[in-house]
């Protein structure tokens, strides 16, 4: 049986893996445990960040606060739009209300990326041929007390259902496109899952999948009890879950508020420390600014140097977290378009885009986001910010030679100065300044492109068409996966769950079929590099803007937020409030 299990042992352990140390050259010497760093990375007068880099990412900042604990209180956040779209748990596609009432089967550490047991408490692989799974469940795990589970205990028929749903095994019945299941790559080669006994889940996959329990870890593989698709979706206040708190109010686009769920201690002794959680909707950037700044708030994002230094006037009692996150901006073509068929023309939009004028306009000079090309740096196996700056169209020493040879591609594939290349450019509410940025930059290098920014908002139209593939280009941010093989099928494989622009090639899958399968480590290494190199330099299948840098002001008094700091930690500000309390200092 496996509790914890560190990554190397774990892939040649058939699978039961977890992510590695997550790149100390891409971190520096910030807190490097989860314990996090008791220093206060300091912002100078233009609001930079001691230590960030343009293009090499932020130092892990994760200073401890001490105190007085107290147990009690409410806790609040700005709230996102809270659309219906985003109420079931294995098709949403971000955060969502079970990242507050719910839970994962496993924990990752946000920094290193082992596993840790969580509701699933400890698992094997009983044979050999690494086709079957055992997953043994916490025996204190109690559904919220209200109809129809009236506190009952959650169970291996629950999981088993989770598992098999978020595969998207039931989407023909429901009614669902299989496509709205994005994480079905998480549970790749799943064929069923069966509960043994109340506690056992047995699981059976048609291949070898060396990365499965990394898919557990994923912030977004979140757990509901069994009866959901009877409750249905549209009434928030119905649903129940076996998280730390409960559904107590919920008025869309105004506030929510969650109430202590009294018997999660029995889980997790002595959590949650807050009674009240609550959202509260926020308009914009410059109010949230200033609800902070009154206390209102208990975090809010400072990654432009303007805001931090904004903040770090108004409230310089606050305490500044930093990390590179495991977010990533990307611009995606859709590959049923004509010309982005074309690897020439694909290759041609890159070497044209200016990724340092990108990031730099996003986060200021040395603002701390970091280069990243087909998998994240912080992945042990993915290229580091330096080996992605050295390339053509990535490298800022090089980009005017870069744009000639982007011109005459165009011009080979049959477009000269990007004529007869006219698209729309799709996004959500919080990537307007990429899709506008690409926009200019295209429109610079290639005088006859024709691209048109369409913004549609961060509800369910976006999501609906990103998940159809109903779009000649979009630009969003993904959330890296806890693995990065799972990374490249969800991406890059042809059907991959979120591989919305519909992308294929046969080398491509073939590489990726083996590395899912790879028990080996060494080997797995090898087939992760010929796929960053290929993806590179025979198939572009989109352009990965930065790995995005986090920057997030906390207010004094609350302890804990060095628990949940670090480059994995997505979604956490809603899913580990249980981890934190306020203190009397």
């Amino acid at each position: 049986m496996h509790s914890i299990v560190n990554r190397r042992s774990a892939i040649k352990g058939i699978g039961v893996g977890a992510l590695g140390l997550a790149g100390a050259a891409l971190f520096g010497c910030g807190g490097g445990s989860n314990a996090g760093g008791t220093g206060q990375v300091a912002a100078g007068k233009s609001g930079q960040v001691e230590g960030a880099t343009s293009g090499k990412g932020l130092p892990l900042n994760a200073p401890v606060v001490q105190g007085n604990k107290k147990e009690g209180g409410v806790y609040t956040l700005s709230g996102g739009e809270t659309t219906q779209v985003q109420f079931d748990g294995h098709t949403a596609l971000a955060g969502n209300i079970h990242h507050v009432i719910g839970e994962k089967a496993l924990e990752p550490d946000p920094v290193t990326m082992k596993i840790k047991p969580h509701v699933v408490q400890s698992w094997e692989v009983p044979d050999k041929g690494g086709l079957t799974l055992i997953l043994k469940l916490h025996p204190k795990l109690f559904i919220h007390n209200k109809p129809p589970w009236n506190g009952r205990q959650f169970t291996a028929e629950d999981l088993a259902w989770n598992l098999e749903r978020h595969r998207g095994l039931y989407a023909e019945r429901l009614k669902i496109p299989k496509a709205s299941f994005q994480r079905a790559s998480m549970v790749e080669n799943l064929i069923k899952a069966e509960a043994v006994d109340p506690l056992t889940c047995k699981v059976t996959l048609s291949k070898p999948n060396a990365s499965f329990f990394n898919g557990l870890l994923e912030v977004r593989v979140m757990l509901m009890p069994r009866e959901m698709d009877d409750i249905g979706y549209t009434d928030p206040m119905k649903m129940g879950n076996i998280g730390p708190y409960e559904v107590a109010e919920w008025v869309t686009d105004t506030r929510t508020v969650f109430k202590k769920n009294p018997r999660y201690a029995e889980f997790q002794p002595g959590q949650p420390h807050f009674d009240t959680f609550r959202t509260i909707g926020i308009p914009d950037t410059v109010a949230a600014q200033s609800a902070f700044i009154s206390g209102q708030i208990a975090t809010v994002g400072v990654g432009a140097p303007d805001l931090l230094d904004a903040i770090r006037r108004g409230r310089p009692d606050a305490n500044l977290y930093t990390w590179v996150d495991s977010n990533w901006f990307h611009v995606r073509p859709s590959c049923d378009f004509p010309p982005f068929k074309d690897y020439r023309v694909r290759q041609a939009m890159h070497l044209a885009f200016d990724y340092k004028r990108q990031g730099d306009s996003e986060y200021g000079k040395d603002g701390g986001w970091a280069y990243m090309a087909a998998l994240h740096p912080a992945f042990p196996e993915g290229w580091s910010s330096d080996k992605v700056q050295s390339i053509a169209g990535y490298n800022p020493d090089t980009k005017a030679a870069d744009i000639a040879e982007a011109q005459k591609l165009m011009a080979a594939a049959g477009y000269p100065n990007g004529k007869g290349i006219g698209y729309e450019i799709i996004h959500g509410g919080s990537t307007n300044n990429h899709a506008l940025r690409w926009e200019a930059m295209m429109k610079e290098a290639f005088t006859e492109m024709k691209p048109v920014v369409k913004p549609l908002g961060g509800g369910a139209t976006f999501a609906n068409r990103q998940a159809k593939g109903d779009f000649t280009m979009l630009a969003y941010t993904i959330t890296a996966t806890t693995d990065p093989v799972i990374e490249m099928i969800s991406q890059y494989r042809t059907g991959g769950s979120r591989n919305y622009g519909n992308f294929s090639n046969t080398d491509l899958d073939q590489i990726i079929d083996k590395t899912i399968s790879e028990l080996n480590a060494d080997a797995r290494k090898q087939l992760l590099e010929e796929f960053q190199q290929k993806w590179i330099s025979e198939w572009r299948p989109m352009y990965v803007m930065h790995a995005n840098a986090t920057k997030t002001m906390v207010q004094a008094n609350v302890a804990g937020f060095h628990e949940i700091a670090g480059t994995w930690s997505a979604y956490n500000a809603q899913n580990k409030v249980r981890l934190l309390q306020y203190v009397d200092k």
